[in-house]
C-alpha cells in the first residue's frame, strides 16, 4: 500500500511541484524494497512519456523539415551578406586612398601654379623692390642735405611702395626694406628733434625761453644743411608722429620755466618779472610788486610772446594743454585766496574778476583754447564767494564751540506775566493755611492746578514725573522763572519731557496738590468768580558759555552782508546774486553747532545742562532778533529756533535720564526693601538710601552754578520723584510687613525726606517755606506712606475719611497696605469694608 501511494505522490511532485497531502504517504517508510519499486515505476513512466513524444513527432515531421530548410536558406543569405559587407568596406578604404592621392595631386598643381606665377611676376617684383630701395636712398640723401621736408616726402613714398609688395611681406627682401625704412624714420625723428630743440631753447635754470622762426645755414655745423623754418618743422614732426610729444614737452617746459615763477611766491615773497628781448623771454629776475596788475600783465606778455613766435599749427594744440595748466595754478594760488569773506573787500575782488575776464578774452582773441575754466570762474564768482563764506562760517562755528566753552557768564532773562490776584497771593505765600505740615489739606482739581501753574509759574503742571511743569519759581515779589532759559510758557514744550518712565505710572502720581484757602469747601476747592489780573515781572538767571553770543554774532554778520548786497546801491556787485543764498547759511551754522556740541560739551561735567542753557539762550536771542526785523525782511529762523529748542530738550532729557538711571541703580542696592531688618541686608539698604540721597545732593552741587534756581529745583524735584516713586512701588509690593520692618522702612523714608531742605524757600517776612510738594509730584503720597507704616487702623481710617489720603492713594492700594501691615481680624475686615464702601 505504501508503494502504491508513494509513486503517484512523487510523480505529482515532479509534474506539478505539489506536495502530498495524505499523512500516510508523508510518513511512509522508504526502505530498499520501496525504493527499488519506486525506481521501477519511474522508469516505466519515463518510457510511457517517450512513446507519447514519438507518436506526437510523427505527426509534425513535415513542418519541421520545412523549418529546417528555411533555416538553411537563411544561413546561406547571412553568409552572402557578410561577404558583401566586407567588399563594401574594402571599396571604402580604397576610396579614401584615392581621395588622399587626389588632394596631394591638387596641392602639387597649386604649387606649380604659384611657381609659374612667381616666375611670371619675378621681373616686376624685382623692379618694385629696386624702386623702393632707390626711394629709401633718396630719403637718406635728403636727410644728409638737411632737407627734412623732402626726406619726409620720399619716406612716405617708400613706405607706400613697400606696402604694395603684397604676398612678399614674409620674404627676406621685404623685411630688409622695412627695416631700412624704420631706421631712416628714426634718423629723421632724431634730426627733427635736434632742429626743434635748436629752434625752441628752454633754459630751466636761467628761466629763459628762446624761440627762433628759422635756422640759417650759417648757424648749422653741417655744410650740407639747408635753412628750415619752424612751420616746416611742424609739418615734418606731424608726418613723423612725434609732434604730440613735442607739444606736451613744450607745455611742461613753459609751465615750469615761465608760468610757475610768475605765479608762485618764493621764500622772500617775490614773483618772477617777465622781460621780452627779441627772440627771448626771461623770467629770471624777482620783483616785490605782487599786485594783480603786475601778475596779469606778466601772463599777458607770455601769451603774446608765444603767439608772435610760434605758428598757429603749434599754438592751437599747445593752448589746449598750457592754458588749463596755468589756469589751475592761477586759481589755486591767486584767485581762491582773493575771494573775500566780507563785503568790505568787494572792490578789490571785482578788480580781480576784471583782470581774469580780460585775460580770457585776450587768449580767445588769439584763437587759443582752454579758457573755459577762466570764464566759468568769473561767471561762478557769486557761487564761489558763497561757498567760501559758507565754509568759513562752518569752520568758525566749529572752532567757537570748542574754544567758547572756556568762557562762562551769568545771564538774566526777564518776562512779564499777567497773574490773577489769587495767583499773586500764592507767589507771596499769603494764602492762609490751616497747617504747615506735610498733610495740610489739598484738594484742587488737576485742571485748576495746571491753570494756576501756568499763570503763577509757582507749581508744576500735571506731568507723569513732574518734568513738564511750568518752570517758574516764586521768590518774594520778583518771581524767578525756572524754565531754564526757554522763555516760553508751554508746560511740556519748555522742557522736552514726556517720554520718561513716569508716563506709565499709576493715576495717583498724576494728582497735584493745591493750597487750601478761603475757597476751600468740605475739602474740595470751589473756584470763585473770575479775579482781577495784574502784571508781574518774572526773572531768572543761569549760566551760559560764550558760544551762543559768538554764534549769534556770526549769524548777524551774515545777514548784515545779505542786506548790504540786496541794497540797490550794490546791484552791480559781482556777488550780488548770492544775497538771497546768504540767508541759508544761518541754518547751516546752527546745524554744525548742533552736530559738534555733543562732542565738545561732553568734556565738561555739566555738559548736557550747558548745552540746554546755551541752546535755549541762543534760540531766545534768535527769536527776539527775528521779531525785531522789519516785516519785509527775508530772515526766517522759525524752523531753526524750533530745532534748537528740540536740541536743548533732548540734551536736558538725556542728562535727566542718565541721573535717573544712576539713582535707580543706587536704590537697587536695597534689593527691593524686602529684608530691611535682617543682616546684612539691613546695612545694604541703609547704604543704598544714603548713597542715593548723597547722589541727589551731589547733583545739586554740580548744577547749582549752571541752572537757574527754578530750573534747578524743578530738575532736582524730578530726580527726587524718581527716588520716591521707586521706593513707593517697591514698598507697596512687599506684601506682609512686620512691625519691625515698618519702623525700619519709616526710618529709611525719613532719610530720604531729609532732602526736602533742598526745596526750602525764604518767604518775605516769614520763615522758609517747604516747597518740596510743588516740585516732587508724589511727595505727599510718599509722606502719607511713611505715616501709614507706623499708624493704627483708626488713624488710617481717619486719614481716609477726614484727611486727604484718598487724594494720593486709591482704595485698593490702602486696602493692600492694611492687609500687609495688620494681621487678619474682624477689626481689619471692618476697616477694609469701610474703605471699600467709601469708594473714594
Amino acid at each position: 500500500m505504501a508503494v502504491v501511494g508513494v509513486t503517484p505522490a512523487v510523480l505529482q511532485y515532479i509534474d506539478h511541484n505539489a506536495f502530498p497531502e495524505d499523512s500516510e504517504v508523508q510518513s511512509a517508510d522508504l526502505g530498499p524494497e520501496v525504493i527499488s519499486s519506486l525506481l521501477h515505476e519511474l522508469q516505466r513512466e519515463q518510457d510511457l512519456v517517450k512513446d507519447e513524444i514519438r507518436s506526437l513527432s510523427k505527426g509534425t515531421a513535415p513542418d519541421i523539415d520545412t523549418w529546417i530548410s528555411r533555416a538553411k536558406e537563411l544561413q546561406t543569405d547571412l553568409v552572402r551578406s557578410r561577404d558583401t559587407a566586407r567588399q563594401i568596406v574594402a571599396e571604402h578604404e580604397a576610396g579614401r586612398k584615392r581621395k588622399a592621392e587626389v588632394e596631394d595631386t591638387r596641392k602639387k598643381v597649386q604649387l606649380l601654379e604659384r611657381e609659374v606665377a612667381f616666375e611670371e611676376t619675378l621681373a616686376g617684383t624685382l623692379e618694385h623692390i629696386r624702386y623702393a630701395n632707390g626711394v629709401l636712398s633718396s630719403v637718406q640723401h635728403e636727410a644728409v642735405r638737411g632737407d627734412l621736408r623732402a626726406a619726409l616726402n620720399h619716406l612716405e613714398q617708400a613706405e607706400e611702395s613697400i606696402g604694395g609688395l603684397d604676398g612678399l611681406r614674409d620674404t627676406k627682401a621685404c623685411g630688409l626694406l622695412q627695416g631700412r625704412a624704420r631706421q631712416l624714420k628714426e634718423s629723421l625723428q632724431k634730426a627733427t628733434t635736434e632742429r626743434w630743440q635748436k629752434l625752441i631753447r628752454i633754459d630751466h635754470e636761467g628761466r629763459k625761453v628762446t624761440i627762433k622762426k628759422i635756422i640759417p645755414t650759417s648757424d648749422d655745423s653741417d655744410p650740407a644743411a639747408t635753412d628750415l623754418d619752424i612751420e616746416s618743422l611742424v609739418v615734418v614732426a606731424q608726418g613723423l608722429d612725434i609732434y604730440d610729444g613735442f607739444i606736451q614737452t613744450l607745455s611742461r617746459d613753459l609751465e615750469r620755466t615761465l608760468f610757475r615763477p610768475c605765479l608762485l611766491l618764493d621764500d622772500k615773497d617775490q614773483l618772477g618779472t617777465v622781460k621780452v628781448s627779441g627772440e627771448t623771454l626771461a623770467c629770471d629776475t624777482r620783483q616785490r610788486d605782487i599786485t594783480n596788475d603786475a601778475l596779469f600783465t606778466g601772463l599777458a606778455e607770455i601769451v603774446n610772446f608765444l603767439v608772435e613766435r610760434l605758428p598757429k599749427s603749434a599754438t592751437n594744440p599747445l593752448s589746449r594743454l598750457l592754458v588749463p595748466a596755468f589756469s589751475n595754478r592761477l586759481e589755486d594760488q591767486w584767485l581762491e585766496p582773493a575771494v573775500p569773506l566780507g563785503t568790505e573787500e568787494m572792490p578789490a575782488f571785482q578788480a580781480v574778476l576784471g583782470h581774469v575776464q580780460r585775460l580770457a578774452v585776450m587768449i580767445d582773441g588769439h584763437g587759443w583754447h582752454g579758457t573755459r575754466q577762466l570764464h566759468d570762474w568769473v561767471n561762478n564768482a557769486p557761487r564761489t564767494w558763497l561757498t567760501k563764506r559758507r565754509e568759513a562760517v562752518l569752520g568758525d562755528v566749529r572752532n567757537l564751540v570748542f574754544a567758547g566753552l572756556r568762557q562762562k557768564k551769568t545771564v538774566e532773562r526777564i518776562e512779564t506775566q499777567m497773574l490773577s490776584k489769587d495767583d499773586h497771593q500764592v507767589l507771596q505765600g499769603s494764602v492762609e493755611q490751616a497747617d504747615d505740615e506735610w498733610d495740610t489739606a489739598w484738594d484742587e482739581p488737576e485742571e485748576e492746578v495746571k491753570a494756576t501753574a501756568s499763570k503763577a509759574t509757582a507749581a508744576p503742571a500735571a506731568s507723569a514725573d513732574g518734568d513738564e511743569a511750568s518752570a517758574w519759581d516764586a521768590d518774594d515779589l520778583d518771581a524767578k522763572p525756572i524754565n531754564g532759559g526757554d522763555g516760553t510758557n508751554e508746560e511740556g514744550e519748555a522742557w522736552g519731557w514726556g517720554d520718561d518712565e513716569q508716563q506709565s505710572s499709576s493715576p495717583e502720581q498724576v494728582k497735584k496738590p493745591a493750597p487750601s484757602g478761603p475757597n476751600t469747601l468740605d475739602g474740595r476747592n470751589q473756584r470763585s468768580a473770575p479775579t482781577k489780573e495784574r502784571e508781574m515781572t518774572l526773572r531768572e538767571t543761569f549760566t551760559v558759555t560764550a558760544v551762543p553770543d559768538g554764534v549769534l554774532e556770526l549769524i548777524q554778520h551774515i545777514i548784515h552782508d545779505a542786506q548790504t548786497l540786496a541794497d540797490p546801491a550794490d546791484h552791480d556787485s559781482p556777488i550780488a546774486p548770492a544775497a538771497t543764498a546768504l540767508y541759508t547759511i544761518p541754518t547751516l551754522a546752527l546745524a554744525i553747532y548742533r552736530a559738534t556740541a555733543p562732542t565738545a560739551y561732553s568734556r565738561l561735567p555739566t555738559g548736557n545742562m550747558l548745552v540746554y542753557n546755551d541752546a535755549s539762550h541762543l534760540s531766545s536771542k534768535l527769536r527776539d532778533w527775528q521779531a525785531s526785523e522789519p516785516p519785509e525782511s527775508r530772515l526766517r529762523l522759525d524752523n531753526d529756533v524750533k530745532a534748537l529748542e528740540t536740541f536743548a530738550k533732548r540734551a536736558y532729557s538725556s542728562e535727566m535720564e542718565s541721573q535717573r538711571t544712576i539713582l535707580r541703580d543706587l536704590l537697587d542696592g536695597a534689593q527691593g526693601f524686602s529684608s530691611v531688618t535682617n543682616p546684612p541686608f539691613k546695612q545694604e539698604s541703609e547704604d543704598a538710601v544714603e548713597q542715593t540721597v548723597h547722589r541727589l545732593r551731589e547733583v545739586q552741587r554740580q548744577w547749582k552754578d549752571v541752572l537757574s534756581d527754578g530750573a534747578l529745583l524743578q530738575s532736582l524735584g524730578s530726580l527726587l520723584s524718581t527716588i520716591t516713586t521707586k521706593m513707593i512701588t517697591e514698598i507697596c509690593e512687599l506684601g506682609d510687613i512686620g512691625a519691625e520692618d515698618s519702623h525700619q522702612l519709616r526710618a529709611l523714608m525719613d532719610r530720604v525726606s531729609e532732602a526736602k531742605d533742598i526745596f526750602l524757600q525764604q518767604r518775605e517776612g516769614g520763615e522758609p517755606a517747604d516747597m518740596t510738594f510743588i516740585y516732587c509730584p508724589n511727595w505727599l503720597k510718599f509722606q502719607y506712606l511713611a505715616e501709614i507704616l507706623e499708624s493704627s487702623l483708626a488713624d488710617i481710617k481717619y486719614l481716609w475719611n477726614e484727611g486727604e489720603l484718598s487724594l494720593e492713594f486709591e482704595a485698593e492700594e490702602v486696602m493692600e497696605l492694611i492687609e500687609g501691615l495688620f494681621a487678619d481680624s474682624d477689626i481689619r475686615r471692618r476697616a477694609i469694608n469701610e474703605i471699600r464702601r467709601s469708594g473714594r
